[in-house]
């Protein structure tokens, strides 16, 4: 597959098409060693070597990251209000490709992935997997045994009974929460514990599978790190078990 110089460097995170350009033009884009002035040129990411000022460029098809959502902010590519793509430096590899494995709602916060792979974000998000995510929450008022019981056994909703949980309780007034589970339904967490009479007051998502938000600070995003990308890939390409 053949793709214009320029588009390549902008997708590698090398600068906007603009600041590319004047790369190229300042002679310090080499292709197969040899200095290319025209930002059309076609090339093969897969078979052509690169160089930037003599430092190869690695062709890379898929990228992955983290990124912490504030509260406030849509999980999308494109909307009327902000998004978390407002947010993301544009110099960033592969942006105009990238997308979010998963939302959050807007009065939410805490860990997106995102990604270009299609195939990865299908099986993040799809409950066939059984990847687990899992959140910090508060309530506004003490949860009762019982009713944990109830949410970790599963609890009827309008679509049908929601899966498994799994509960831990982090303050002694038991309304600071940290909650498991398996699924994605929309505004899951809001619905499963207003069904029981508790409205949730805030949604921290901390980790999805194997990948934490760890110190991750509002707006910052980091690319996955090996072992989080092999993780990740041991769950959710497994052989699944249960085949219809």
């Amino acid at each position: 597959m053949k793709i214009r110089l320029d588009k390549f460097l902008s997708n590698l995170g090398l600068g906007s098409r603009k600041e590319v350009l004047k790369l190229i033009k300042e002679k310090k884009i080499k292709v197969n060693q040899e200095i290319i002035k025209d930002p059309a040129f076609k090339i093969n990411p897969e078979r052509d070597l690169i160089f930037y000022e003599e430092r190869p460029l690695i062709y890379q098809r898929f990228y992955y990251y983290k990124f912490y959502k504030p509260k406030g902010v849509i999980t999308s590519t494109r909307d009327k209000e902000k998004t978390i793509f407002d947010l993301l430096p544009e110099n960033l590899s592969r942006y105009k490709e990238l997308f979010p494995a998963g939302r959050l709602d807007k009065d939410a916060e805490g860990l997106i992935l995102l990604t270009n792979d299609g195939e990865l974000a299908h099986r993040i998000t799809h409950p066939r997997w059984k990847l687990p995510k899992v959140y910090e929450i508060k309530i506004n008022k003490p949860l009762k045994e019982e009713d944990k019981i109830a949410i970790e056994e599963g609890v009827e909703l309008k679509e049908g009974k929601t899966n498994p949980a799994k509960i831990s309780i982090l303050n002694y007034e038991k309304n600071h929460l940290e909650i498991t589970v398996y699924e994605g339904r929309y505004h899951l967490l809001k619905r499963l514990f207003g069904k029981l009479g508790y409205k949730v007051l805030s949604i921290k998502r901390i980790a999805i599978g194997p990948v934490k938000l760890e110190n991750l600070k509002p707006c910052e995003i980091k690319k996955l790190s090996t072992e989080e990308m092999t993780q990740l890939r041991s769950q959710l390409f497994r052989e699944f078990k249960d085949k219809p």
